[in-house]
């Protein structure tokens, strides 16, 4: 087993590729917010996670975390939708500006979260390598 090969640190990789991809999305939308007939899309990877994976603690296991199945290890599933909670204006386009911006400044927090985790984790690494 490698030095970066924990299950946390997996799916922290994977939760940052899809924060990463869920502020691209908003940013799409906010962008589109004066385009005819532009739908806006959301993109869910934290739910996903909880209703899927159904984790179970593996005494065995080195890392203890494995799906509940198989005893595969953890996969985030990310999924992109069209907003369907939102009113359209006359021209066909459904951007709520507020919505968008407090779901980017939201995806900015998790990404700012777990960027932090990770560069915790890399400094408690270098740390231990350097005594």
């Amino acid at each position: 087993m490698g030095l970066f090969d924990s299950v946390t640190h997996n799916l922290a990789e994977q939760a940052l590729d899809a924060t990463w991809y869920k502020q691209r999305v908003i940013t799409n939308n906010i962008a589109n917010c004066d385009t005819p007939d532009f739908k806006a899309k959301t993109v869910e990877f934290g739910l996903i996670l909880k209703e899927k994976c159904k984790c179970k603690y593996h005494e065995g296991i080195k890392d203890g975390i494995h799906h509940a199945d198989n005893d595969e290890p953890l996969r985030l599933t990310v999924t992109t939708t069209y907003e369907t909670n939102t009113n359209q204006i006359l021209d066909g386009n459904n951007v709520d500006m507020e919505k968008e911006q407090t779901a980017l400044a939201d995806a900015q927090y998790q990404y700012g979260a777990l960027t932090d985790y990770l560069n915790n984790n890399y400094a408690m690494i270098r740390k231990a390598v350097s005594k």
